[in-house]
């Protein structure tokens, strides 16, 4: 299939929805910056400037950039600015460890400015870089991120980015169509009351792309008819109508509509050629010289392929220099011309092995930038450990000296005023008292500092599976090893609970099952799911020893319902209901709407290894766990809480 049309660095206030060309030319500039007297003023054009250069002058945008923060006398919106074309330098330089922090940086100060359109630009702009390198995990959560922001400041030039941008992630991802096209459609929506027909064109494209690939080929169809819809109002003659008419061809001959697909894809070669866009034009060429190779017609076939190798060859697009030999090949197999055959065959194979490198070099800097990333969030988590260190150490010198002092003060008014032993009696004992207060709140603040430390390590190994998930060929594998990695996540939310409350010994049930379920939403993309908490009473909280275990089964049982339950689809909802009655027996009802559990289901004797997990912590607690089907899954566990 054709590739989904994509923004991945669409975030410019000039070409975010308009790309129209595949490159602007820079507006000279000199004539505004001679009229104004500013240093702000002179800062915001060269922000412009920056931004016009970014792809096509690197190093000139970033000494804009640069000077546009050395003048902006901290306005916090240039500064959003500045940053953020810095930022996107350096992820096109190939340096993403230098572009986060940039961005990073950008995201404070679009924030301190109120800023809702910088903030979602450079979420995006991160969730593009980790989808360059193949992070898709991670690109989703700040892609979803950036998507809220977008939404709180109702900018709808990012709400239709973002959301295109999201769908050709979990196109990518190979994830259920519908969820494909339903963020497809809510950029679409947004770009029609916008009046972009081009951008609306492209995406019309894509929907129909998805219901083909999801075997929905009569609703392919109507969407085909909403992309000559938005042609007519778009223009006839432009690369985003050439683009479209590619995909639709492409759509066509997969449904063996040969026709349809020929007329779709000669309009395309034709656009393409007449705006002079000789990259683009590759794609249709090489569908064309395959349709005709499928229908018989040889020397339209040899004519469409001869073309694509020569222009391949020039350009040096290895991809399509392979695909034109092997057409080229068959088609003189055809002829009789066995030893050509085997020439262009030979040459078919030694593109096939540089390309094939090509995407191996590729997978391996993209592993090496990950390793990377990692390793910078590391250093940076190691300085933030350091840096708490040593405040401990100055704190403990200060508790030394002042205890120090506190003694000698005590010994001279023992010495002056021996005679006052009732008072010199009192006056120990108070501060006996100051000490024993001291040492409760400095051992409270010790324990808050392991559950910190074991929050922060927990963090370190869930970090490590993700990154090992994600580099891992063997799909079986790496979701047992994603699994894994939201087990370490609740675990380590109950220690983030603990060190962030003034109890440390009781977990405040709802806040934490709540929020359990908020992150399980993000790393499985169903934001549409809804969850509905209910706890009696309200305060009810449990210690680390049950609580722990109890998040694991949660987590289990959330995990089920999303990827087996058939939950994640709109409407799809998770009721947990959690009780205490007067003898302290503890009641939690887990129920969901989905699909419910096979008939043969036996909670006893199953041999999944999230069922075996529920099964065990629910001996570690001492409780008994019960399953039924009651409209989708329902599952009751009791424990006592004494």
């Amino acid at each position: 299939m054709t590739a989904r049309y994509t923004l991945a660095f669409g975030l410019s206030l000039l070409c975010l929805i308009t790309c129209h060309a595949q490159s602007a030319e820079v507006v000279s500039f000199g004539p505004r910056l001679s009229a104004v007297h500013s240093d702000t003023a002179r800062a915001r054009i060269y922000g412009e400037m920056a931004w016009e250069k970014k792809f096509i002058q690197n190093d000139s945008a970033w000494i804009l950039a640069v000077q546009e923060v050395n003048l902006s006398h901290g306005d916090a919106l240039l500064l959003a600015d500045g940053y953020r074309t810095m930022g996107l330098v350096r992820v096109i330089e190939n340096k993403p460890a230098e572009g986060i922090e940039l961005y990073q940086k950008a995201i404070s100060y679009a924030r301190k400015a109120g800023s809702g359109f910088y903030e979602a630009s450079c979420l995006s702009l991160t969730a593009g870089m980790y989808q360059d390198m193949g992070d898709y995990d991670r690109s989703l959560q700040y892609y979803l991120e950036g998507l809220r922001v977008a939404e709180q400041s109702q900018n709808d030039r990012m709400i239709a980015t973002i959301s295109n941008n999201i769908a050709s992630v979990y196109d990518a991802l190979e994830r259920d169509p519908m969820l494909t096209i339903r963020y497809y459609q809510r950029a679409a929506a947004v770009v029609r009351s916008m009046k972009n027909w081009g951008f609306a064109e492209l995406i019309a494209a894509n929907i129909a792309s998805e219901y083909h690939r999801a075997g929905q080929d009569d609703s392919a169809e109507i969407m085909l008819t909403v992309v000559r819809d938005m042609a007519r109002l778009n223009g006839q003659n432009n690369y985003e109508h050439a683009s479209s008419l590619t995909s639709m061809g492409d759509i066509y001959l997969e449904m063996g509509k040969t026709e349809d697909a020929e007329k779709c894809l000669l309009q395309a070669v034709a656009v393409m050629d007449s705006i002079k866009r000789p990259m683009n034009v590759m794609n249709g060429l090489d569908l064309l010289s395959r349709l005709y190779a499928k229908i018989g017609h040889v020397d339209l076939a040899e004519k469409y392929a001869g073309r694509l190798l020569k222009d391949a060859t020039e350009y040096h697009a290895k991809l399509y220099i392979k695909e034109a030999n092997k057409t080229l090949s068959d088609i003189a197999h055809q002829h009789g011309q066995d030893s050509l055959a085997l020439r262009y065959y030979q040459e078919y194979n030694r593109w096939g092995d540089s390309v094939l490198n090509d995407a191996q070099r590729q997978n391996a800097t993209n592993m090496q930038l990950r390793a990377e990333m990692a390793q910078r969030d590391l250093e940076v988590q190691y300085q933030v450990k350091e840096k708490t260190r040593e405040n401990s150490n100055l704190r403990a010198i200060i508790i030394v000296a002042a205890s120090g002092l506190l003694l000698l003060v005590l010994l001279i008014l023992i010495v002056v005023r021996s005679y006052r032993n009732s008072q010199r009696a009192n006056k120990l004992l108070e501060t006996q008292k100051e000490q024993i207060e001291r040492q409760a709140a400095e051992k409270e603040t010790l324990m808050l500092e392991i559950h910190h430390r074991v929050k922060n390590n927990l963090q370190i190994v869930s970090s490590l599976l993700s990154l090992q998930a994600n580099s891992i060929s063997d799909e079986n594998a790496a979701a047992a090893l994603r699994e894994s990695h939201n087990r370490v996540r609740s675990i380590a939310l109950i220690h983030q609970k603990l060190y962030a409350q003034e109890a440390l010994s009781a977990i405040h049930l709802a806040d934490y099952i709540t929020q359990l379920c908020a992150d399980l939403k993000l790393v499985f993309g169903a934001q549409a799911l809804a969850v509905n908490v209910t706890v009696s009473p309200e305060d009810l909280t449990l210690d680390m020893e049950r609580a722990i275990p109890l998040g694991v089964i949660l987590n289990e049982l959330i995990t089920n319902s999303i990827k087996y339950g058939g939950i994640v689809e709109v409407g799809g909802a998770i009721n947990i209901n959690v009780s205490r009655d007067a003898n302290g027996l503890c009641t939690i009802r887990y129920a969901d709407n989905g699909v419910g559990m096979p008939v043969s289901f036996d909670l006893r004797s199953t041999r999944t290894l999230g069922m075996r997990i529920v099964n065990e912590l629910t001996r570690q607690l001492r409780g008994t766990l019960t399953s039924q089907n009651d409209n989708g899954a329902v599952f009751t566990l009791s424990f006592a809480l004494d």
